[in-house]
């Protein structure tokens, strides 16, 4: 454990109460609760002729959860997002049968609180600048679970354990991360390579939800992200070694949450870039795609076991900025920028044919400019695997659609 953040751990819940509730002026924030009804709006799509359904209408950015973050409760029905209304950020419900809007927080900011549902708590949880917040959907309840020690900074990456009773986060040391030099302009990915250059003292913890007691569980001299606990097993997560996938000597980490202890998967030896590792539904297996290098090409889809056993990778000769998917039987891709160099701005189905990949079959068009990463489409399966929700800013602000998925062969091939 890094000495500067084991002085902090010791005694820490002295310096915040675990069962704040987050006010203003000593009321409920007004907006909490309020009821938003955006237009829905159906269409056939252009390419595919599927039907998509556009489930956001606000002049202003709607996105749902990065794609390995669950978002989806009441069996399917509702789900949590984030939308940018009336010069605020903050957390939403959306109801499916209804196409109601119910506004969870009023946090006043522009710091897009994302976040991770946890569907065995009932609560989204997120950091919002030092504060760790768990926030009850049904009741609004809205506490600090944890306040990170102040010379270290959170890394707005965390998920919670299977079991619900651990918050896995990551915290950064200031000093590591902190701009330096000039003031410039901050955009999306505007430090990706000065992080990773600084070698930054990145900690893993966990923060046990009953009492907001943290532990260290790995440190290191990188700069690191993606800090994915597994669907179904409590004592498993990944982690990853952020930055240029090029540059990244070993991108994709197994820790044992219970132990700290920390293994390679899909380990590398220079041949090959790695990214978008993601748990498939059993939780026992981490899907992840790359390319080979030196000169990038060919592409491929792999999938590993937990402990690093049952590797298998695919010739796949279609590029696409994320997949993701139950299994290794169909995945979905979001292709690419709509004014990239050869853009498919499309979402894309990929469906395997014993050793091979056969698609992509185009599923409707996005056309999202992939600014930041409210636009990014990050596309993702609903819980019944019958449509795909993705986000797109093809109307000027983002939304959130979704798409039916139908037969696959009934799609067009993407030419």
């Amino acid at each position: 454990m890094s000495r500067r953040l084991a002085a902090f751990c010791c005694g820490l819940g002295s310096r915040l109460n675990a069962d704040e509730l987050y006010t203003f002026g000593g009321a409920v924030a007004m907006g909490v609760g309020r009821i938003w009804k955006d237009e829905v709006f159906r269409y056939k799509d252009p390419v595919s002729g599927r039907t998509v359904t556009k489930l956001t209408n606000y002049l202003g950015h709607s996105h749902h959860l990065y794609f390995t973050d669950p978002c989806f409760f009441n069996e399917g029905r509702s789900f949590v997002f984030l939308s940018d209304r009336e010069n605020s950020a903050n957390v939403f419900r959306y109801d499916l049968e209804t196409a109601t809007i119910t506004q969870l927080t009023d946090l006043q900011t522009t710091i897009t609180p994302r976040g991770y549902y946890s569907l065995i708590n009932h609560a989204y949880y997120f950091w919002l600048e030092t504060k760790l917040y768990e926030l009850k959907v049904d009741t609004y309840r809205l506490r600090v679970l944890y306040e990170a020690p102040d010379d270290f900074v959170p890394r707005h990456t965390l998920s919670v354990t299977a079991d619900g009773k651990y918050v896995c986060t990551l915290l950064q040391w200031k000093k590591d991360v902190e701009p330096k030099g000039e003031k410039s302009i901050s955009y999306s990915y505007s430090r990706f390579i000065e992080l990773y250059e600084a070698f930054p003292l990145s900690c893993i913890v966990k923060i046990e939800v009953s009492t907001g007691k943290m532990d260290v569980l790995h440190e290191d001299r990188n700069h690191m992200g993606h800090v994915n606990t597994s669907p179904t097993r409590p004592d498993l997560l990944t982690f990853c070694h952020e930055g240029p996938g090029i540059r990244v000597k070993q991108r994709i980490w197994g820790m044992d949450v219970n132990t700290g202890k920390v293994w390679k998967l899909r380990e590398q030896n220079g041949e090959a870039a790695v990214v978008h590792e993601y748990w498939f539904a059993d939780g026992e297996t981490i899907g992840y795609h790359g390319r080979m290098l030196p000169d990038q090409h060919p592409n491929f889809f792999g999938a590993v076991k937990w402990d690093g056993s049952e590797q298998m990778e695919y010739n796949f000769p279609f590029k696409s900025t994320h997949f993701a998917s139950n299994d290794l039987d169909l995945m979905v891709g979001d292709g690419t920028s709509a004014f990239a160099h050869n853009a498919k701005p499309y979402i894309m189905l990929f469906k395997r044919d014993g050793d091979t990949y056969t698609g992509p079959r185009i599923l409707s068009m996005h056309r999202s400019t992939f600014n930041d990463q409210y636009a990014h489409p990050h596309p993702r399966f609903t819980p019944d695997g019958k449509q795909i929700m993705y986000t797109s800013d093809l109307t000027s602000y983002s939304n959130i659609y979704l798409v039916d998925i139908g037969d696959f062969e009934d799609l067009p091939e993407l030419k």
